[in-house]
């Protein structure tokens, strides 16, 4: 038991104090060591994008030191992303059902395990098998992390500079992959790529046990679990990831790739009955309603084509037509990770001050303008021309439309929703890479062949290349139009002070602090004095959710049920107390 838990019956309890000298030694450490969250989730969220970039690099030191075959190559990279894309939104669900601390700390176990197995694997069969079984782990990790960060900070300053921080960690995490790939794979070797994520692993999950509070599900004590969703989800994104990166290479209308999405497609249609018919789905569709998130999803979406499609394309410019080796070509992204740094520190804390909808619209132009300066990179060009200017562009615009987007994903979903919006968020971003890559892949395979159609070597790529680039400004282009046209304009909200931010912080993993006194710790729970809206659902009772809103008429508080007048906050008050479950 963590010193954060209320041992009360019921999601919500009124408050309590709790004698600091009652509280074990171990107690008193995870109370001291929650300011640490933030940080563990957003580097086991690091941890997971670099194992995802470093394969662009090393994939070839790995394919030709176990012997992988040209067609089983692709693999590497395939099955980690079809097993992370995959169950995101499982993993997501299963977090707001049986508590998010459990699921991440799970996943995080699960991925330094696997990161182990992939360091010691001697046939591409078992690098393949433990890679895919990797992202299962790294799938249960990143959508309970932002539904972590959403409960424990409220929306508003809080939650806008925890996101940011959240997001620029993770953002660096792609440029690092290829730095440390390339550097490892030039010295001691790839395994260490996987040796080291199992060190961190193992530390962060310590960290974890200790600074992350401790939180029951947001469904009771049974909570009923959509298998049919489920499986019909997971199966259903699987196919369409994999037909989107197989394409590429064997065809979109080969047979081995085209009845796949055909079945995935059917999959999805099923999945969809299914989320309809049930009154416990994986999905909710009430997510979609709101145009902010949707829209979020969709520009999350673009951004990731654009960003993954700069990524694999000035890689492949760096080292074919520039000429620089491996490790040369890791050390190019530097400038990329170190901007990152910087200016997503300063914009994490102009966000909260903000409107959202103009900086995304900016971000996607430095996008555009990043792939536009690639493009015209000569094999006599300097990095300190174009490529350089084109990094740092990219960069800029990679934060001013992920961390708003993020905000604005997160934003308008109730703290039982979290876990789900945060998987669906990250689905648009797995979906969104394949995507992009494989749309310019095409552009650039058919221009860089001989008339045979086969692939030539050499800078005379950089003709394919940009083109290729030119279709990623063509998509940043699109990411800047539909957030003029589609994104509300929306500017972070600022949560009341006496608002507790989630039923999981104001319930069972409330942060506490100390009283004036310093002599008691006083625990965020109970009733808020006021409230704009709540929503109340008594457990076995109540179908349908019942609305409480407090609406001000000179003084006079009015709490209305369903358009009935109540007759003081007491009766709600009262009603919570009895077992209903709350969201604000």
């Amino acid at each position: 038991m963590t010193p954060i838990d209320i041992p009360v019956k019921g999601p919500v309890a009124p408050v309590e104090k709790v004698d600091p000298t009652t509280l074990s030694k171990f107690q008193q450490l995870c109370l001291k060591s929650q300011p640490l969250m933030l940080y563990v989730v957003s580097l086991a969220q690091f941890l997971d994008i670099v194992n995802g970039a470093s394969m662009t690099v090393a994939m070839l030191p790995i394919a030709k030191e176990l012997k992988f075959e040209t067609q089983q190559q692709q693999w590497l990279i395939s099955s980690y992303a079809l097993s992370f894309g995959g169950l995101l939104l499982i993993a997501g669900r299963m977090g707001d059902l049986f508590g998010h601390r459990r699921v991440f700390l799970g996943g995080l176990f699960w991925f330094g395990l696997f990161s182990l197995v992939n360091g010691f694997s001697k046939s591409p069969v078992m690098l393949c098998i433990s890679r895919a079984l990797q992202g299962i782990g790294a799938a249960a990790q990143i959508p309970t992390a932002l539904a972590l960060i959403a409960i424990k900070y409220p929306a508003g300053v809080e939650r806008t500079r925890a996101l940011s921080v959240f997001g620029a960690i993770g953002a660096m995490g792609a440029v690092t992959g290829l730095l440390l790939s390339g550097a490892l794979t030039s010295t001691v070797g790839w395994q260490w790529i996987f040796f080291i994520s199992a060190i961190m692993s193992v530390i962060l999950f310590i960290l974890g046990l200790f600074a992350i509070p401790q939180a029951s599900g947001l469904h009771g004590e049974n909570p009923r679990i959509d298998f049919g969703g489920s499986f019909t989800a997971t199966g259903g994104i699987v196919c369409v990831i994999y037909y989107i990166s197989a394409g590429v290479e064997t065809g979109w209308a080969s047979v081995q790739t085209l009845p796949v999405l055909c079945i995935g497609l059917v999959l999805l249609a099923i999945f969809f009955v299914i989320e309809k018919r049930i009154s416990y789905p994986i999905m909710p569709f009430h997510v979609w309603k709101h145009r902010a998130f949707s829209t979020s999803f969709a520009l999350i979406f673009i951004m990731q084509a654009v960003f993954q499609g700069y990524l694999y394309f000035t890689t492949l410019t760096f080292q074919e037509v520039l000429g620089y080796s491996i490790m040369r070509t890791s050390l190019s992204y530097l400038v990329h990770g170190l901007t990152a740094m910087v200016f997503y520190s300063i914009l994490g804390r102009l966000l909260p001050r903000l409107p959202l909808k103009p900086i995304i619209a900016v971000g996607f132009i430095f996008l555009g303008v990043s792939s536009l300066l690639f493009a015209f990179v000569t094999e006599n060009s300097t990095y300190w021309v174009l490529p350089f200017i084109s990094l740092i562009c990219n960069v800029l615009g990679l934060g001013m439309v992920m961390l708003p987007a993020q905000i604005t994903a997160l934003r308008d979903a109730s703290d039982d929703d979290q876990g789900v919006v945060g998987a669906i968020y990250n689905v648009g971003l797995q979906i969104g890479a394949p995507f992009g890559l494989a749309i310019l892949t095409v552009i650039s395979g058919k221009l860089n062949g001989d008339h045979k159609g086969e692939r030539v070597g050499g800078p005379v790529n950089m003709h394919g290349y940009k083109y290729a680039l030119l279709g990623d400004v063509a998509l940043a282009a699109l990411g800047f139009v539909v957030t003029l046209i589609l994104l509300p304009s929306v500017k972070p909200t600022k949560a009341e002070n006496n608002v507790p931010a989630s039923l999981e912080e104001a319930g069972v993993a409330a942060s506490s602090v100390m009283d004036q006194d310093k002599e008691s710790v006083t625990t965020d729970v109970g009733v808020p004095t006021a409230f704009s809206k709540a929503e109340y659902v008594e457990e076995g009772q109540l179908p349908d959710k019942t609305e409480y809103i407090e609406e001000q008429h000179g003084g006079k508080t009015e709490y209305h049920q369903d358009g009935q007048e109540l007759n003081s906050p007491q009766m709600a008050e009262e009603i919570i107390k009895a077992g209903a479950k709350v969201q604000y």
